[in-house]
């Protein structure tokens, strides 16, 4: 039996809508480009690879990621913005972790995902609502408890931690383009990130379940992820 649109309450829509958004990531991704850049999202194959992809993250099915992707790809948008704002709508108490090389571009990324989530599309689904830690601005929470730390990869991440001691989706440590291009080949440079992998960063997991995502272009056989691909980190 067909049910006309006009005989489905605005209520039910919308629960469907939300539903489907919480179960489709290219979906929402596609949808909240357009209300918070009202520009279209131009879908390509690689998108549809990055998005199925990070849906098996959410499901708990991979937990160790790495995106090689060249810039001007739409990875930082599909993999920390979207990943993180879609993370919150699922699961309200998920925390975060973002690092870069840049700190000005770690913040706009943590700005950009608040942008999101005070639009008023998001809003009309999931209202949560930031608040930002008035002594930093790179820390944010939502009311429900999740929120994002977003911070330079040579910075401090000590006292924050990614996911909760819990079953299911509950954050992440994302980490996008850990390495200045410019300081790739560098051999000191590269050994100071690289160290991080073991020495900070996975210590900031929650468990070792909680999802860690690394996104950057590949530009020396040793860099970040050739180190975390060779020393059996991830595989």
């Amino acid at each position: 039996m067909m049910i006309a649109d006009n005989q489905i309450s605005p209520e039910i829509r919308d629960q469907v809508i939300k539903k489907a958004f919480e179960a489709d990531h290219l979906l929402f991704a596609r949808h909240f480009f357009k209300h918070v850049t009202g520009s279209r999202f131009i879908v390509n194959q690689h998108h549809k690879v990055i998005c199925d992809t990070l849906e098996k993250v959410y499901r708990g099915e991979i937990t160790r990621l790495i995106i090689n992707v060249p810039p001007r790809y739409t990875k930082t948008e599909l993999a920390v913005r979207f990943f993180v704002a879609r993370g919150l709508a699922i699961n309200p108490r998920s925390k975060f972790i973002h690092v870069s090389y840049n700190k000005d571009l770690a913040l706009l990324n943590s700005s950009k995902i608040q942008e999101i989530i005070d639009s008023p599309d998001y809003q009309k689904y999931w209202p949560l609502k930031c608040r930002r830690n008035s002594q930093s601005k790179s820390d944010w929470t939502v009311m429900e408890g999740g929120g994002l730390h977003a911070v330079a990869s040579g910075g401090g991440v000590t006292g924050f931690g990614a996911g909760l001691m819990e079953d299911g989706f509950t954050g992440a440590f994302i980490i996008d383009d850990p390495l200045k291009p410019d300081d790739a080949h560098s051999e000191k440079e590269r050994a100071n990130v690289n160290s991080r992998a073991v020495d900070t960063f996975r210590s900031r997991l929650a468990h070792e379940k909680v999802p860690m995502i690394v996104i950057m272009q590949r530009i020396h056989e040793n860099d970040y992820s050739g180190h975390l691909l060779t020393d059996g980190i991830v595989t």
